[in-house]
């Protein structure tokens, strides 16, 4: 097996269902634009020759890209491949690492407390975030509650579900390392525009989130300098240090709340609870956050 793969920050979900592009030639377009790891969804359910897919993938794609199955592909030990649980599988007991079978391996989370299990694998997927269309019916976790997974994770988050470049920044600054997206590529006219666009937007966010803890490291009193360089603001009337760069709701999870648990006034005006995961604090700035009855 090869060497285990670093965690990606812009994963590509793509199943073996024929669309509007060919698996193999969305997959290169894809990574023509800046995908860095493609979960192949669904291929436990694929008829046919799954082994000769895979190949087929990696010799187009190369060795620098991360491909993930699910459990159940019978193909893993010859392909070099990293695996994907879905939130229902078991996870896996850590081997010794020479002979670790996966070079990658993820897991799907839709709370904190799944979040909070899920020791032993490398990243987790957190979604889905806004309304998707994979989703249809189900109501989307939001950005509050993507902080609260990160705050809760022991490895780093990429948010999925309605994930587009506009995005990009809120679910970054709610702690997330990165995005995983299907149709925002697969459905795209042009896949590689569309993976560039997204890859645009994740290197031009703030990489503060990439630490095993994400934002939940910002801040551990609210009287104590978490990091260097630090801010200075008042928060209802105390004087806190926060590393640069801390989002109102990175500040919110780091005192266990989410954003639904408070209402923020920064600077006397009122902060709307969809803007805590893309407003930054300023120095000098100074918050009012009252708990709110009920969570809402």
């Amino acid at each position: 097996m090869g060497a285990p793969q670093a965690v990606p920050r812009l994963l590509l979900v793509a199943g073996p269902t024929p669309g509007r592009h060919a698996l193999v030639a969305l997959a290169e377009a894809a990574v023509a634009g800046g995908v860095d790891a493609i979960y192949l969804r669904g291929l436990d359910r694929m008829a046919g020759d799954r082994a000769g897919l895979v190949r087929e993938m990696r010799r187009r794609l190369g060795p620098g890209i991360p491909l993930l199955v699910n459990r159940g592909v019978t193909c893993p030990r010859m392909e070099d491949l990293g695996l994907h649980l879905r939130e229902r599988d078991p996870i896996p007991a850590e081997p010794p690492e020479a002979s670790r079978p996966w070079t990658l391996v993820g897991r799907s989370v839709h709370s904190p407390e799944s979040a909070a299990a899920s020791t032993g694998v490398d990243y987790l997927l957190a979604g889905h975030v806004y309304p998707s269309a994979s989703k249809p019916g189900l109501p989307p976790l939001g950005l509050a509650t993507l902080a609260a997974i990160v705050a809760a994770a022991p490895c780093p988050v990429l948010a999925i579900g309605g994930i587009t470049a506009e995005r990009v920044p809120a679910v970054i600054g709610a702690g997330a390392r990165g995005v995983a997206v299907i149709s925002a590529i697969a459905d795209a006219d042009d896949p590689r525009a569309a993976a560039a666009a997204l890859r645009a937007a994740l290197d031009r966010a703030p990489r503060d989130h990439d630490s095993r803890k994400g934002e939940r490291t910002m801040l551990e009193t609210t009287d104590t300098r978490a990091s260097d360089p630090a801010i200075e603001l008042v928060v209802n009337g105390k004087r806190v240090s926060l590393p640069a760069g801390a989002t109102i709701l990175a500040f919110l999870a780091s005192k266990g709340m989410t954003g639904q648990m408070a209402i923020v006034e920064r600077n006397g005006e009122i902060v709307p609870r969809d803007a805590y995961g893309a407003t930054r604090l300023a120095p000098g700035d100074r918050l009012e956050v009252v708990h709110a009855v009920g969570g809402g």
